[in-house]
């Protein structure tokens, strides 16, 4: 395989990976959503008492807006994992070839 098809296929195997992870964290993105939106209307259910429901409900509704930035910021880093790795093998063969250029 040549170098410029080595290159070629670590970018596209780079963004397939980023494609399926997206759209995995997207599903979990709406799990989390959905799940802890459920948690938070149903508050009243866990306390008769409104202060305490009130707490309840805010409590949950933390615990779910930290998941979904949890989500964002774990799809964020392995993409840019991911990529970076492409990126780093892009340049590793495009510096391979100017080598072999350069002994010829």
């Amino acid at each position: 395989m040549t170098t410029r098809g080595t290159r070629r296929l670590a970018w596209t195997i780079a963004w397939i990976l980023v494609a399926v992870f997206s759209l995995v964290a997207l599903a979990t993105y709406g799990a989390v959503d959905l799940v802890g939106g459920f948690a938070v209307d149903r508050a009243d259910m866990a306390a008769r008492d409104p202060e305490q429901v009130a707490w309840i409900a805010w409590m949950f509704d933390t615990l779910r807006d930290l998941g979904l930035a949890a989500i964002v910021a774990i799809w964020l880093v392995a993409s840019a994992i991911t990529l970076g790795v492409a990126a780093v093998v892009s340049k590793a063969t495009r510096d391979r070839e100017r080598f072999s250029d350069a002994r010829r």
